[in-house]
């Protein structure tokens, strides 16, 4: 008898669809325009394949739910390493809509990206309540800090600061 072996496979919500307003690294793609909707998380290690990184600027998407939906909460995961120039965002706003053209800003995302010197590596997810029965868009912004703050050895070389991001859940 052989060596047992196995693995975990991931279908990607057919419903779901994800327009990216924001290019990501090529080197951290997450496994591509998907990657924010494909269900596989992201470890401690940015490195692992699953982050999708955007380097000096902001991160902004819209997920087109195909139709109408009730949604209760929308979260998306964002890594820090500072160590590597990977920067929480500053802040993270949401936004709903029925047709992509009129937009609603969800008042309360549960988000807070201090800028501390910090050695650990973390993740964190901005979470916003919507409990509305009528949604088809959700819009991300993911504002970066942009230079690397005085503090870190990166501002010596003029460093500009990085997002990665990881799985967006819709609830």
């Amino acid at each position: 008898k052989s060596k047992t072996v196995s693995t975990s496979f991931y279908k990607i919500n057919p419903d779901l669809k994800i327009m990216l307003h924001s290019e990501y690294a090529n080197r951290y793609n997450g496994g591509g325009d998907n990657a924010l909707i494909n269900g596989i998380t992201g470890s401690l290690d940015y490195r692992s394949g699953s982050w999708q990184g955007y380097h000096n600027q902001d991160l902004e998407l819209i997920v087109d739910l195909s139709k109408t939906t009730a949604v209760k909460e929308v979260e998306i995961t964002f890594l820090e390493d500072q160590r590597s120039w990977i920067f929480f965002p500053t802040d993270v706003k949401f936004w709903t809509s029925i047709d992509n053209k009129q937009w609603s800003e969800i008042s309360n995302p549960s988000f807070e990206g201090k800028l501390e010197p910090s050695e650990e590596t973390k993740i964190k997810a901005a979470t916003a309540k919507v409990n509305s029965k009528n949604i088809r868009y959700i819009k991300i912004k993911a504002k970066t800090v942009g230079d690397i703050p005085d503090w870190h050895i990166g501002s010596d070389h003029d460093g500009k600061a990085w997002i990665f991001a990881d799985e967006i859940r819709i609830k």
